[in-house]
């Protein structure tokens, strides 16, 4: 199949737009692997007749593509997959003109929402089902620190370090997708 790319920079506001929805965002992380709509239609349990408005939406916006075309009787059958791991805000973008509360509200969005949604998915198996493997690394929360510009430097480097480290496939047959978000920003001035 075809290969993602690591980070897509996307250019124009309406493409991160359309990326800020939540049913999208399941759509999205059902396609890190190529699915026809049929298959993540199964995948995410909703009607396949739900999914062609999005899958449109999200394709038209280049966050995922066609990767394969197969005849299913006399039917063509496309398989999509996102076009990369991540998404960011390209130069261009925020050199645009843009309305910054407007970039601002529409990117925390799309990497908070899918944050919530993953923080609430694994509350509900902790609090209803029990974790299946309570030896299964899992946390919440938040914190806060205060540092130096070159500490808070520091950090960052590090952390991006551990994100490209992170980003392999690792497939072995117990392998597990596991979800982080972050974000790290200065916040004010430490009294």
């Amino acid at each position: 199949m075809s290969n993602l790319e690591e980070i897509l920079e996307i250019e124009d506001i309406q493409v991160f737009r359309v990326l800020n929805n939540r049913f999208r965002h399941r759509i999205m992380r059902g396609l890190v692997e190529p699915k026809s709509v049929k298959d993540l239609a199964a995948a995410l349990d909703v009607p396949v007749t739900r999914l062609y408005y999005h899958v449109n939406q999200l394709a038209d916006a280049g966050l995922i593509r066609v990767v394969e075309e197969r005849k299913v009787g006399a039917m063509i059958e496309r398989v999509y997959q996102t076009t990369a791991r991540s998404f960011r805000p390209g130069h261009k973008l925020l050199e645009s003109g843009v309305d910054p509360a407007e970039m601002a509200r529409i990117a925390a969005a799309v990497v908070l929402d899918p944050a919530r949604l993953d923080a609430e998915a694994m509350l509900v198996r902790h609090f209803a089902e029990g974790l299946p493997d309570p030896d299964l690394p899992s946390n919440l929360g938040r914190g806060q620190a205060i540092m130096s510009r070159s500490r808070a430097e520091e950090f960052a480097k590090r952390l991006d370090e551990l994100l490209n480290e992170l980003e392999g496939d690792d497939r072995d047959d117990d392998a597990l997708e596991f979800s982080f978000s972050f974000v790290f920003a200065a916040v004010g001035v430490a009294e």
